[in-house]
């Protein structure tokens, strides 16, 4: 079973991860900016504004201490899944506790802002700059359920295959939430649980770390996680200098993901 994320080691990190309040942002557009509101999502897609917010509803805003990123609902209502580097520093403390780490979604009808358990985190490091990018991603408990949004269910990513990035932020924090079709393109590592790393040509900044990559119908297969480029900022095709990636929900993160949706589900469940 896995552990609450206990300090990780310090090997040299070989990627920059697009984290709002750490470094200079930079947008890794490939070929032009596709991003789509939810509105113009559904309009270029034939659904309705209810079936976009049905299907991709379960994003929102990060904002943990003077960072912000992206998250979403992945299993169950209280458990929150988005990438290490939003919640841990490059020292591998945690960015904000309490208040001032919270997830901000609009659901049901109303803005909720519900803080995060960062201590009760499970995570592929609590150092994420020190490690590969393979272990950059976490699973945390919520400290009350959200109402109004369903959930995301993990799935398995199809490389190469179809796949929706799901961004509630852009560089500076800034909030905007936006639906990109895209595509996964190629494996880049892969892990002994069976977590892989993959290069996709979706379009992402600062605030999209730790957005959803998923399937057309819905299903989490990724999460983002950062960017390699030889041209950071500027326009360009995709290929293996100049591309965004992300971590599968597969092995050890498909593991955590169950274990915290159990363990809270527990807890819900005999809570007064």
């Amino acid at each position: 079973m896995l552990a609450l994320c206990n300090l990780s080691g310090t090997a040299a990190a070989v990627e920059a991860k697009n984290a709002a309040g750490s470094l200079a942002p930079s947008a890794i557009v490939i070929d032009e900016d596709n991003r789509l509101s939810r509105d113009q999502y559904a309009r270029a897609n034939g659904m309705s504004a209810a079936a976009v917010a049905g299907r991709f509803g379960a994003t929102g805003i990060v904002r943990c201490g003077s960072a912000a990123g992206t998250g979403q609902l992945v299993g169950a209502s209280n458990v929150l899944v988005t990438a290490a580097h939003v919640l841990f520093s490059p020292g591998g403390e945690p960015r904000g506790e309490g208040a001032s780490c919270t997830f901000q979604i609009d659901a049901g009808g109303r803005r909720q802002v519900i803080p995060i358990i960062v201590d009760k985190v499970v995570c592929g490091a609590r150092e994420p700059y020190a490690e590969p990018a393979v272990k950059d991603w976490a699973v945390v408990p919520l400290a009350s359920s959200v109402s109004g949004a369903k959930p995301y269910m993990p799935a398995k990513m199809s490389v190469p295959g179809d796949v929706v990035l799901a961004a509630a932020a852009r560089s500076g924090g800034v909030e905007s939430y936006s639906l990109q079709r895209c595509k996964a393109r190629k494996v880049t590592a892969t892990t002994p649980s069976g977590l892989r790393e993959v290069a996709i040509d979706c379009d992402a900044e600062g605030g999209v770390s730790g957005a959803a990559i998923l399937s057309p119908s819905g299903g989490l297969v990724g999460v983002y996680v950062g960017f390699r480029s030889a041209h950071p900022g500027q326009a360009g095709p995709f290929s293996m200098s100049h591309y965004n990636f992300g971590v599968t929900a597969e092995g050890s993160l498909r593991q955590a993901i169950s274990q915290v949706v159990s363990r809270n589900t527990q807890s819900a469940s005999v809570a007064p």
